[in-house]
């Protein structure tokens, strides 16, 4: 991983909102947005297959994400960029601003800002902050 992900295009809707992670109280602010986005159908078919939800595709269109940029600076928005599953291991994040900018200058990535780690115990993911150089990279 190079702190670059494919820029997310959909979202997988539960009713009339996308589809969001549970996370833990202590790895956010109480406001805080966070939901799944996918960069292709063939990203997002591999997550539905491990969902018991019944889920919709939709585009990821900006106006949703500057709606919650705008009105809610100083908390943090996060887009979990191509997950496999609701309960996957790790999983990499970008903040709305991020993703609001690669589609903007029509990049086909994005940077990502946070990492977020499965707790089976509590079924919740807790976030944390990344920064990524050229000679420390996670591992995916």
């Amino acid at each position: 991983m190079d702190g670059t992900s494919n820029t997310p295009r959909y979202v997988l809707n539960d009713a009339a909102y996308p589809t969001c992670p549970s996370m833990t109280e202590a790895s956010l602010q109480d406001h805080s947005v966070v939901i799944y986005g996918f960069s292709d159908k063939a990203q997002y078919d591999v997550f539905l297959k491990a969902s018991s939800l019944a889920l919709t595709p939709y585009p990821l269109v900006k106006r949703f994400l500057e709606k919650h940029v705008d009105q809610n600076a100083d908390e943090v928005h996060l887009v979990v960029i191509d997950p496999e599953s609701p309960t996957q291991t790790t999983a990499y994040a970008a903040t709305f601003q991020n993703v609001l900018e690669a589609m903007r200058l029509g990049s086909k990535t994005v940077n990502l800002s946070h990492k977020l780690i499965f707790d089976s115990t509590t079924s919740k993911y807790q976030a944390e902050a990344i920064s990524f150089s050229a000679s420390a990279e996670p591992s995916a």
